[in-house]
């Protein structure tokens, strides 16, 4: 059995993003959302959704790239919000549009009544996106399966309100798939208005599909991540530098990665294979804390330790909890 990872205890081990987590890797997932996104905002669409399972990797590819991609395509020219919405057990208009100042960094998120509140939204931001020299604004809404009519009529208000000023809004939702859901029930109430505007739209967030997709991600572990920042270590690098002097590198574990998530995964009972990004995620963190620089220079990594990384992820159990769904959405597809 491999050494403890004998620098893991260090401090400034114990502040690298990938020990608390504080990171996400580029996928292909990750650039479709990107793009999907990229087209309402160009075609000024008010609205539209991205879903998925859980633990695919949405909410990270929102706190961590959308809102960086957006700004490297459009600069100062769109206005950009994210609120992670909270679900209360009653919905409250003030408390939502308190929510969503405070998100916004107002700095009197609470008012005296709800026009008040909604107006300083509003004028918020208004003069944001005049700041930024545009007239588009973004709101990007994580856990938004949470969501219901009440807030979303709240917010096509701000919207109108918006527009009126001769601002354009665009509301994201993004959540798991029972966002889908809502679309449904929005046709089925009859509130065509809504839909129209926030669920008329959608895009998946997908798994990964593939091998190649696979060694693109660890290759990002080896060359793309970087910390401390300026410091030219990648993630594999720094917890293994000897050995990455000595050519090791997680891509090389691929083939055989991928060959475990496919003999535990749903793919073998006629699904097709889309591994969450989380579970891929855990288990190269499971590596990186487990193996010592000097294992994994000597020895590298067997494949029975690639198993037990993937099996500390609980891929199988979750993979197994959702292929009722996964089943469902392909006979939905077909």
């Amino acid at each position: 059995m491999a050494d403890l990872n004998h620098s893991y205890s260090l401090p400034e081990n114990r502040e690298h993003p990938l020990v608390r987590g504080e990171y996400a890797i580029p996928t292909a997932p990750i650039f479709e959302m990107f793009d999907a996104i990229c087209l309402w905002i160009d075609s000024h669409a008010p609205g539209g959704y991205i879903y998925g399972f859980s633990r695919y990797g949405k909410t990270h590819a929102s706190r961590f790239w959308i809102l960086k991609l957006l700004a490297e395509r459009y600069g100062k020219a769109l206005a950009c919000f994210r609120l992670i919405y909270k679900q209360h057990d009653h919905f409250s208009e003030s408390l939502f549009l308190s929510e969503l100042l405070g998100t916004s960094g107002h700095k009197h998120p609470r008012g005296i009544s709800k026009k008040i509140m909604l107006d300083r939204l509003s004028r918020h931001f208004a003069i944001s996106a005049r700041n930024h020299g545009g007239h588009q604004i973004l709101l990007l809404v994580d856990e938004a399966q949470n969501m219901h009519e009440p807030e979303y009529q709240t917010l096509c208000n701000l919207e109108n309100e918006l527009e009126q000023m001769g601002f354009k809004l665009t509301v994201i939702s993004v959540g798991s798939h029972e966002l889908t859901y809502q679309h449904q029930v929005f046709v089925q109430t009859g509130k065509i208005h809504l839909m129209a505007r926030y669920t008329l739209r959608s895009a998946r967030f997908r798994g990964i599909r593939d091998r190649d997709e696979l060694r693109l991600i660890l290759e990002a572990y080896d060359s793309l991540t970087e910390w401390p920042e300026g410091s030219g270590r990648s993630f594999t690098k720094f917890f293994f530098p000897q050995a990455f002097e000595d050519g090791y590198r997680m891509a090389g574990h691929a083939d055989e990665l991928w060959k475990i998530f496919v003999e535990l995964g749903p793919y073998k009972r006629g699904y097709r294979l889309e591994v969450p990004m989380e579970h891929i995620a855990k288990s190269v963190e499971y590596l990186f804390r487990t193996f010592s620089d000097e294992s994994v220079a000597t020895k590298w990594i067997e494949p029975s330790s690639l198993l037990r990384a993937v099996n500390t992820s609980e891929y199988e159990n979750h993979m197994a909890a959702i292929s009722y769904m996964l089943k469902e959405e392909i006979r939905a597809a077909s």
